[in-house]
């Protein structure tokens, strides 16, 4: 498996988002929107990634932050909203 970059966990988000919206469509379960938010917030949380220009730089540890943030506030979409379809 290859290593996890921030481009590339920006689009398993985005696939994942757009995976569970077609599945909730399909099979009319609004669950799954919430459960990929949570599951990509997770994701952000547990395993933060930043620019490779700004590693080994001043910026990197608030760069891990903010992804981290980020992930909290997926986590927060996942269980604060309700998509029912």
């Amino acid at each position: 498996m290859e290593k996890l970059t921030f481009d590339r966990l920006i689009g398993i988000g985005i696939v994942l988002i757009v995976f569970a919206n077609a599945l909730t469509f399909l099979l009319h379960a609004g669950i799954l929107v919430n459960a990929a938010w949570v599951l990509y917030g997770g994701l952000c949380i547990l395993h933060p990634v930043c620019l490779e220009r700004w590693k080994n730089s001043n910026r990197e540890k608030s760069a891990l932050l903010g992804v981290r943030l980020a992930g909290v506030l997926c986590v927060a979409i996942g269980l604060l909203t309700r998509f029912a379809v």
